[in-house]
């Protein structure tokens, strides 16, 4: 798609960016499958920050990936009480709703989204992130 607004094209451009660099170095069979799982992580991780945490986070992506990333949010419940990355990976698959397939290693796809984000946001946002994470969320990020 290209419209005659260049704000639109950039983060289209950006958007498919991040999208190409999944399907590249993760174990995705199609650009859909990518981009549910980046959605379903970026809200599994949304939900697990403070709100101020949260639209810092934001403010480095994509217009667009922002957009979906903020859609059904509800802030007066963050952060939520997640401790393992078996809740986490939970909190993933219910995110995505009727887009997940039991033939897909969540924890594999999950990992692949976080190396996106440690490569996509500043070196100190993302250690502002993970820090608030507890400690096993956070080594299965830094794996």
């Amino acid at each position: 798609m290209n419209t005659n607004v260049a704000s639109l094209n950039h983060t289209l451009e950006e958007t498919r960016q991040w999208l190409d660099e999944l399907q590249q170095n993760g174990p995705f069979v199609n650009e859909q499958q990518a981009y549910s799982h980046l959605r379903a992580v970026l809200h599994a991780v949304r939900d697990r920050l403070t709100v101020e945490e949260a639209v810092h986070m934001a403010a480095q992506m994509p217009m667009l990936v922002r957009g979906f990333y903020y859609e059904g949010w509800r802030p007066a419940l963050a952060p939520n009480r997640e401790k393992t990355v078996a809740e986490f990976l939970d909190a993933v698959r219910h995110n995505l709703h009727d887009q997940f397939t039991p033939d897909v290693d969540l924890s594999a796809t999950t990992r692949a989204i976080l190396d996106l984000l440690t490569n996509r946001l500043s070196e100190g946002q993302v250690r502002h992130v993970r820090s608030q994470m507890p400690e096993e969320i956070q080594e299965f990020w830094q794996a």
